[in-house]
């Protein structure tokens, strides 16, 4: 990994959901603008319809970009489906792929342990025959993945701090693992995580709180966008909290997930039980999924009944999605073919005109949805359109996100 370079770069990059934007990602977004400097261009990389934990995103992509530049991104672009609901690995080779065509030489992220030498340990690691062969034999002995590849690298290097690696930690080693496979050109920075845990299901420190706590108070409190407008004041920017609350007051969030676990429960009712190429249902989950989808009377109850030591909430989320749009291994492993601008202030636009101008990337920078080029990725994205506006608070048709545009400030 390359030592951060002396000289302001023109760009550093960000991969991330920001579902919602809250306060722990201004900090991040502070650090990449102290990197690039005032003349430099925040550019982030932002999962679209779907999460990396295959959930529908709360908000739609272009309101969450919109609410990233209130938080001093400049230019915000879609990771697309089906890598912005992919493992941690195929997230992150989405998001760098991204960035290294965009001609981005610096990604930011954070991490618990703030320590880029210990994440670079860590990509070591799992890049050894030990470490694979390790990891999947406690995988076969039916240890879930998190806590075999933690069991696997700490048994490899017994120095390894105990609390490492954590989730972002997790995340930390696979952008490092992609930029070493895809680019030796990009310099990686990493910053402590502050506040919550992101798994905290409560808010108790509203200057860095967890997105799972913000998520669950904008669900429970929509309905009372005032009173919801007291709980968030302190918790993210007070334009960012603006542009939620009018989306929660035109009906257009929070995107709800229960339509889509509705749907799924009876897809995997009817599904064949035959051996499948499907993303994230080997080693015999599409059977599992099918049988606990028979086995009981409502979507909730089949997703806790899916749920082992084995298979984490996670896993079995993209399982689902990945099954009711047909994405397939060989979908996963493409890199890709395009990107959508999501929103842009001028520094922004700037840097898009200057790609636009110099880039002999094979990768097309799309500003209208309907300009996608034909191919594998669009025939995917339109599927996973066809699911999140069908979880609209107002559902919408197919095609609504295909007649947005982006966000463009001054």
């Amino acid at each position: 990994m390359k030592e951060a370079a002396s000289k302001k770069p023109s760009a550093i990059g960000v991969i991330c959901e920001f579902n919602p934007l809250h306060n722990g990602h201004i900090h991040l977004l502070a650090e990449a603008r102290r990197l690039v400097g005032e003349d430099g261009c925040v550019i982030c990389v932002m999962s679209g319809q779907s999460t990396q934990r295959g959930d529908v995103a709360m908000i739609e992509p272009f309101t969450r970009g919109a609410m990233a530049l209130t938080g001093g991104a400049d230019l915000v672009v879609e990771l697309p489906f089906p890598w912005c609901s992919g493992s941690a690995e195929a997230f992150a080779m989405g998001g760098v792929q991204i960035l290294s065509e965009m001609g981005v030489s610096n990604l930011i992220f954070g991490s618990e342990c703030g320590d880029l030498a210990l994440l670079t340990r860590g990509v070591e690691l799992i890049r050894s025959q030990e470490f694979l062969s390790l990891y999947a034999e406690l995988c076969r002995d039916g240890m879930g993945t998190a806590a075999a590849y933690a069991k696997a690298l700490h048994t490899l290097d017994e120095s390894l701090p105990q609390s490492f690696p954590s989730s972002n930690d997790l995340l930390g080693i696979a952008y490092l693992a992609a930029v070493r496979t895809l680019t030796r050109n990009m310099v990686a920075h990493t910053i402590k995580r502050r506040g919550q845990d992101y798994r905290d299901e409560l808010l108790t420190d509203a200057a860095f709180p967890s997105a799972t706590s913000l998520r669950n108070l904008i669900f429970e409190a929509s309905c009372d966008p005032d009173s919801l407008a007291l709980i968030l004041e302190s918790t993210m920017p007070k334009q960012a909290l603006e542009i939620l609350l009018s989306e929660i007051r035109e009906e257009r969030a929070p995107i709800d997930p229960l339509p889509l676990l509705c749907y799924a429960h009876m897809y995997f009712r009817l599904a064949d039980t035959s051996p499948s190429d499907i993303a994230e249902t080997g080693g015999g989950l599409w059977a599992h999924l099918h049988k606990c989808a028979l086995s009981t009377d409502t979507p909730e109850a089949f997703l806790s009944a899916a749920a082992t030591r084995q298979y984490t909430n996670a896993r079995l989320r993209r399982a689902i999605l990945f099954g009711i749009t047909g994405v397939t291994m060989d979908d996963i492993a493409l890199r890709p073919s395009y990107t959508q601008v999501l929103a842009a202030n001028q520094r922004g636009r700037a840097y898009l005109a200057m790609l636009r101008k110099n880039s002999s990337s094979s990768l097309a920078v799309i500003t209208k949805p309907a300009d996608a080029p034909e191919g594998r990725q669009r025939a995917l994205n339109e599927k996973m359109d066809a699911v999140f506006t069908a979880c609209l608070p107002q559902p919408r048709d197919a095609g609504w996100l295909t007649r947005k545009a982006p966000w463009m400030v001054e």
